[in-house]
């Protein structure tokens, strides 16, 4: 039995020691394995500690900025706020009462409570964002949030791109969406080069105590991040913001349909300022209005399109002034066309129907001294049959009607064929720029974000479409078209302006054109001074509600009168016409002089006399700086800024236009936020409290 039972204790021994044998050879290749391999179930050990022991940040590259040929920020990258939401109860701060909390955030954030309370109903959350309606949050909003001390409400930073001038130049700029991509104007075309490239940094740490701190005497990697470049337009700030509030004031005493106004610098191309009605409005969820009329939208140019008819014509030396030809109507292939008021003025000059805005004459002029074909041949050179080649997408280059000769000769007094307002300013620039069509443009230059140029703009001479001595003297029967013609609207004090007006039908879908007498495009193109021009303009008001006792120019000198005065001033032009000269509809400017440490009360006076608003910014007895500064010139009305040698304190800024609030920004030294456009309705900093230090927040609202 002994013998028996040591029998089967050393099967029993030896069986045991096979299973720990195999057990070990099992470990030992295995370990063998992870040796060689270094991974385990396809999980590289080495990869997986490192991720364990390293943690990561992502440093953000932001987008470029695009500036103002001066440097003033028009698009830029700033901190936004994300709204979220802490759900479960078994953090210390959640949302106790979803109800209440979906009511207050509502009444901020000007939506709908409902909407709120269901995105705070999901129970299987711990915490949620809101969507849409929860990013992109300002810092007023955030703060306005935060007054409420809702529990369970904190928000979380991020970059959004935003707009500190509001609409300024928006159909020029562009905008990009709510996730930062670019869907028009500059935001889209140069999307590539104003994009940044993020960077990171990694950092080693305790991966396996459950806290991960930070290792001593580690080395940290990173990479910086890399902005994206700078985009310097050509847009002028001061006639760009000139531009902007006239047409916002004819926006809110006629109400047109459009408004379209382009002013560019004849010696180069450059584009100084451009805008359109309706603007884009950035920021603004849902905005579809990115058609840029000046470049995307051809219409029937009305009578401005006179103006390369009539230097056509002298370029051929077939144009003679002094010759008579019967005006009211004439015949082309069976048809009539008829002069503006029907019945002419019997026998007049080829001047004259020029000063009277003859369609007769100019039907003449095409049909009878150049010959249709010849016509023609100018329509091509002064680039009316393709595109400007502006670097912006989505231009269109119009259309010439003229299969049949009634199409012809319509197209030599502006109707039928169809033009862009940038195809018709590219043409004039030949006409006051002696012969040389310029090519325009809107980037002045790129940078990168340490400021180095990468690439600049120089002008470029397009085509040469008629000699030096045509275009003085087309631009002297211009002239003469302002003082003595159907342009007199556009009469101004200190410069002679040459240009133009157009009233140009509405086709009604229907093969005809609407009728009454509001339904017109009318329009103005004008270049001044006019024996040496420096700027172009070209204004046109689609539909303007006007009264019994107004005609269309009155709406379109409205816009002209003030930009070209101002803009000239601007650039230092010199005064072409005697200065005794006066009209109804010149445009009165006020030359800013040295205030500084100049008595507040007494210069205040002297403003105000001037018919200029005074706006004192402290309450020191001295003046320490102004803006505008000294030598600018001003419009009647304007605001003068006036920061003295005591605390600076805040105005009332409330139906403020956001420009004034951004010089008042610059004067002070205040961070300026806001959100919505047109006019200021509330602001964070009331009146007479001190500003030194603080952040100023806006809202604004349009009063159309």
């Amino acid at each position: 039995m002994e013998f028996k039972k040591l029998a089967n204790m050393n099967r029993g021994s030896a069986f045991l020691a096979i299973i720990f044998l195999s057990l070990f050879l099992v470990i030992f290749f295995r370990f063998v394995y992870i040796m060689v391999t270094g991974s385990i179930d396809g999980v590289n050990l080495v990869e997986n500690k490192e991720a364990r022991i390293t943690k990561e940040g992502i440093l953000e590259g932001k987008n470029g900025e695009i500036l103002t040929r001066d440097g003033e920020k028009i698009a830029v990258d700033s901190q936004v706020y994300t709204i979220i939401g802490v759900l479960s109860d078994k953090a210390p701060n959640h949302i106790k009462d979803i109800p209440n909390t979906a009511k207050q955030l509502a009444k901020v954030l000007d939506t709908d409570p409902e909407e709120i309370e269901q995105l705070l109903s999901d129970s299987k959350a711990y915490q949620v964002e809101l969507g849409k309606i929860g990013r992109n949050l300002t810092f007023s909003q955030m703060k306005e949030i935060s007054d409420l001390e809702l529990p369970g409400i904190t928000f979380a930073p991020d970059i959004r791109r935003t707009y500190p001038l509001g609409d300024f130049s928006s159909h020029i700029v562009g905008i990009t969406d709510f996730d930062g991509k670019g869907i028009s104007g500059i935001e889209k075309e140069y999307s590539k080069e104003l994009l940044g490239t993020d960077g990171y940094i990694k950092r080693k740490i305790d991966g396996f105590n459950g806290f991960g701190y930070e290792l001593p005497q580690e080395e940290t990697e990173s990479k910086s991040p890399q902005n994206g470049n700078n985009i310097y337009t050509t847009l002028d700030m001061n006639i760009q913001t000139i531009l902007e509030d006239s047409m916002n004031s004819v926006v809110k005493k006629y109400n047109p349909e459009k408004i379209i106004g382009v002013v560019m610098d004849s010696k180069t191309g450059e584009i100084l300022a451009l805008s359109n009605r309706p603007s884009i409005y950035p920021n603004k969820e849902n905005e579809v209005n990115y058609l840029n009329y000046a470049m995307s939208y051809p219409f029937e140019p009305g009578s401005t399109m006179k103006i390369f008819t009539l230097a056509a014509a002298i370029n051929e030396g077939v144009y003679h002034g002094s010759e008579k030809y019967k005006s009211g109507s004439i015949e082309v292939t069976g048809e009539l066309i008829h002069d503006h008021n029907d019945n002419g003025w019997g026998m007049i000059t080829f001047d004259e129907g020029v000063q009277r805005s003859s369609n007769v004459a100019f039907t003449i002029l095409a049909k009878d001294k150049l010959g249709f074909d010849q016509f023609y041949h100018y329509l091509q050179e002064f680039g009316f049959d393709k595109k400007t080649g502006i670097e912006l997408s989505n231009e269109e280059k119009g259309e010439i009607l003229y299969k049949y000769p009634v199409e012809k000769a319509t197209t030599a007094f502006g109707q039928g064929s169809i033009f862009t307002p940038l195809q018709l300013v590219t043409a004039a620039s030949s006409i006051a720029n002696d012969g040389k069509m310029m090519k325009p443009y809107i980037i002045k230059k790129m940078t990168d974000e340490n400021g180095k140029t990468l690439k600049e703009n120089e002008p470029k001479v397009t085509n040469k479409p008629i000699s030096v001595e045509t275009a003085k003297k087309t631009r002297d029967l211009l002239a003469s078209v302002v003082t003595d013609g159907t342009g007199s609207y556009f009469q101004l004090k200190d410069f002679q302006v040459a240009g133009k007006t157009g009233t140009a039908q509405i086709p009604d879908g229907q093969g005809h054109y609407q009728v009454g007498r509001n339904n017109y495009i009318f329009s103005f193109l004008g270049m001044a001074p006019a024996k040496d021009p420096r700027l172009i303009v070209y204004v046109a008001v689609e539909k303007p509600n006007l009264k019994a006792d107004q005609v269309g120019a009155n709406a379109v000198s409205e816009i002209f009168n003030p930009v070209m005065d101002y803009g000239l001033k601007t650039l230092n032009a010199t005064s072409d016409v005697n200065n005794t000269k006066s009209n109804s509809n010149e445009v009165t400017s006020i030359t800013m002089t040295a205030n500084k440490d100049q008595s507040v009360k007494n210069t205040i006076s002297i403003l105000k006399e001037k018919g200029l608003d005074p706006i004192v910014l402290g309450k020191g007895e001295k003046i320490v700086q102004t803006d505008p500064n000294e030598g600018t010139e001003l419009l009647k009305g304007s605001k003068v800024l006036i920061k003295t040698d005591g605390k600076t304190v805040m105005p009332d800024i409330i139906g403020w236009s956001l420009s004034d609030v951004m010089k008042l920004g610059s004067l002070t030294g205040l961070e300026i936020e806001h959100e919505g456009n047109g006019y200021v309705t509330s602001q964070s900093i009331p009146k007479g409290k001190e500003t030194k230090g603080k952040k100023l927040s806006i809202k604004l609202e349009s009063k159309r």
